[in-house]
């Protein structure tokens, strides 16, 4: 499986990178995970895995690399909360939710100040992260929960158990990681690791059937 070096850019500088990659995609309609199978997985586990009901007023929830918002309005619907959708573009284009509240928001992840958040959801961002970097975004995910809060991510998951590098032609990293790395990421920045799924992407890439691995973990009470 090919191994290659990060380019040689900055954080600011690369987060341009990602922009113009993701932008020139939704541009063509190539956003082909938008409204998949898949991400309905996604959701489904995220509410499956989502702390009890404040006492007073609504879960509050953070959808980093939002997209189009479809997963946004879909978790503000089925968990009647407050969410917000984050991303580096505003091509959210998705209807309101019947319930619940959204909001959208264009900027970076680690700009992102508000917390006490109840869930806080990275459905397809950390893979697309340089490595230098990963340290950084789990311990800021972990920083913007309440106690109690649980934190989902949704990583390429390595076939082979190796952490391979699959840059596209436009600079964009996509790497496929094993369980233990993206565990030991997050249980390092202080949570519990809670739950698992692996989702089929029904995808085949050299010679691999490739799948999603959705991982929740918690932050401790008080």
């Amino acid at each position: 499986m090919p191994r290659t070096a990060e380019p040689a850019v900055g954080y600011t500088a690369y987060r341009r990178v990602v922009a113009d990659s993701f932008g020139t995609w939704y541009g063509r309609r190539r956003d082909s995970w938008t409204g998949t199978d898949t991400n309905e997985a996604v959701t489904r586990f995220v509410c499956a895995e989502a702390p009890a009901p404040r006492a007073e007023g609504r879960r509050r929830i953070l959808d980093v690399g939002c997209g189009r918002g479809r997963q946004t309005t879909a978790l503000a619907e089925r968990l009647d909360a407050d969410t917000t959708g984050l991303d580096l573009l505003d091509v959210w284009d998705a209807p309101p939710p019947t319930r619940g509240q959204v909001r959208f928001r264009q900027g970076d992840f680690l700009d992102f100040t508000d917390d006490n958040l109840d869930i806080v959801v990275d459905n397809g961002c950390l893979h697309h992260q340089r490595r230098a970097d990963w340290p950084a975004w789990a311990a800021h995910g972990a920083r913007l929960l309440r106690p109690g809060g649980v934190l989902a991510v949704s990583v390429f998951l390595s076939p082979d158990g190796a952490i391979s590098e699959l840059p596209l032609d436009d600079g964009r990293l996509n790497w496929w990681l094993p369980e233990e790395t993206v565990t030991d990421l997050y249980t390092r920045a202080g949570l519990t690791a809670t739950g698992r799924q692996v989702i089929d992407r029904d995808f085949q890439y050299q010679g691999h059937w490739l799948s999603y691995l959705a991982l929740s973990f918690r932050k401790a009470e008080g």
